[in-house]
């Protein structure tokens, strides 16, 4: 069955150039809201259920020039977090901010770094809580690269500090030690991972789970040991329903080059131990189809885990998508490292912030003016609470663009009776917005094209924000203005 769909954009406006950063904040009282930056513009932009522009309220509070600005969506009101540098210092500061995009409260002073000099590095980043009555602020010092230096800052939602450590140590010994992305549990607890490589382009030798306790002041380490396989990229996801920290990845055979299935492994929170370690080789058939210009023995090679989402009752699928570059019609000779999506090493994650452009895909992710970027099919597979596979399939998909990923790869949105992944698609030469569908049988299935396109308007899928069970606002650009579209499943 196909799904009914309802497009609508907002009016382009010149004012609001391509270069413009943004974030989509979320609905509020029928409306959309969305914060923009421009050189030292900061507002936010209120738009009707029919995407017409009613309100822009400049932020004045906010200093000429942001390093980051960055939000914690609640039902009825948001806490806006930013960062900037006067005098050698960078200052994180955060507002509530009320659902008519006006600020309820002056800003406050959250901490100060010296840096003693001018810079827009990012210093700090801000976690929530699945439940958002958790949110950590911190920051890593890592002048000595054999030894990072914590300051973590765990407040609740009214932002009443709750916990701070400031001189939190970790070793990292090798160069070619790297950290996980992080993330916070519903109780305040600050989850990560660290893996040791025995060089820059090898597999993991070794990994750890760590953990900062709200209420400690050390981290905690639990070693992940996987016989006869070698973990690629591993990703985290928590589990709050179940208090269970899940690790993903794909393994190689031993010292064998190709990716030969997907690992999976469970950390109990109550129990204090790993309840699950398992590795699941992916067959002939699910080779076949998802290798596209591939061997069959490399199928998977260009596969990297973008989304894991997890059910209430610990079961949990795995979105993962064949992304590669190529330099003058041939295969550049990048490692997976490189090609990671958002195609930087994790380590520069760590050192400089987030590798995206906090909202901004304008200048994200360019590269020599020769690259040309790929994205093509997805791999879906899903796992039982028990880490059994149940399901695999894949949406088959091409995309590529020169010199930049920005328009490429997709967004998933689960609907309810289903899991939605928008992209672009070429068609007759001309890029239209398109979906398929992955039911509750597991098929998928493919739609016709989303109605209401017209052709100067380009779609940014992959830094869509879905706002309701339904709804979802889409960034895209009208020639060289931002604006933004409402996509909403009937």
């Amino acid at each position: 069955m196909a799904n009914a769909q309802k497009l609508v954009y907002s009016e382009p406006d010149k004012t609001e150039m391509r270069q413009t950063g943004f974030e989509i904040i979320g609905k509020y009282n029928n409306n959309y809201l969305v914060y923009k930056n421009f050189r030292s513009s900061n507002v936010i932009s209120v738009y009707s259920p029919e995407m017409k522009l009613l309100n822009t309220y400049p932020l004045k509070f906010m200093p000429d020039r942001v390093i980051e600005a960055t939000f914690v969506a609640y039902s009825d009101y948001a806490l806006l977090f930013y960062q900037y540098q006067q005098k050698g210092v960078v200052r994180l500061m955060a507002v509530k901010m009320g659902p008519e995009g006006k600020n309820l409260t002056e800003p406050i002073e959250i901490d100060t770094t010296i840096t003693g000099g001018n810079s827009d590095t990012k210093i700090y980043s801000v976690l929530a809580s699945e439940n958002k009555n958790q949110i950590l602020a911190f920051r890593i010092n890592t002048r000595n690269e054999k030894r990072f230096v914590f300051k973590t800052m765990l407040f609740d939602k009214e932002l009443t500090l709750k916990n701070s450590s400031s001189k939190l140590g970790l070793d990292m010994g090798e160069r070619t030690t790297f950290l996980t992305d992080f993330d916070l549990d519903n109780d305040g607890n600050m989850v990560f991972g660290k893996g040791i490589r025995a060089n820059q382009t090898a597999n993991i030798s070794k990994f750890h789970l760590i953990v900062k306790h709200a209420q400690s002041d050390t981290f905690t380490f639990r070693e992940l040991a996987f016989d006869k396989v070698t973990l690629d990229e591993v990703k985290l996801k928590l589990d709050n329903y179940n208090n269970r920290y899940l690790f993903t990845s794909f393994y190689y055979q031993n010292r064998k080059t190709n990716i030969e299935g997907i690992a999976n492994a469970i950390f109990d929170k109550n129990s204090d131990k790993w309840v699950l370690t398992n590795t699941i080789p992916l067959d002939e058939q699910l080779r076949e189809d998802a290798r596209g210009e591939n061997s069959a023995k490399n199928a998977f090679d260009d596969y990297y885990i973008h989304d894991i989402t997890i059910r209430s009752d610990g079961a949990f699928l795995v979105n993962a998508e064949s992304n590669y570059q190529s330099n003058r019609g041939n295969t550049s000779g990048f490692n997976r490292w490189d090609m990671m999506n958002p195609y930087m090493s994790p380590m520069d994650y760590y050192r400089y912030g987030s590798p995206y452009n906090y909202g901004s895909p304008f200048g994200y992710g360019s590269g020599p003016s020769n690259t040309r970027y790929h994205a093509d099919n997805i791999m879906v597979l899903a796992f039982d609470k028990n880490g059994k596979m149940i399901l695999s399939n894949i949406v088959i998909k091409t995309q590529f663009d020169d010199n930049t990923e920005n328009a490429i790869s997709y967004q998933m949105v689960n609907t309810g009776n289903g899991l939605q992944y928008i992209y672009n698609d070429n068609e007759t030469r001309n890029v239209v917005l398109a979906y398929q569908t992955l039911n509750t049988e597991g098929r998928i299935i493919r739609n016709p094209t989303i109605k209401g396109i017209t052709r100067d308007y380009k779609f940014l899928p992959r830094f869509a924000k879905q706002v309701d069970r339904r709804t979802v606002i889409i960034p895209c650009t009208f020639r060289n203005s931002l604006c933004f579209a409402k996509l909403e499943f009937q």
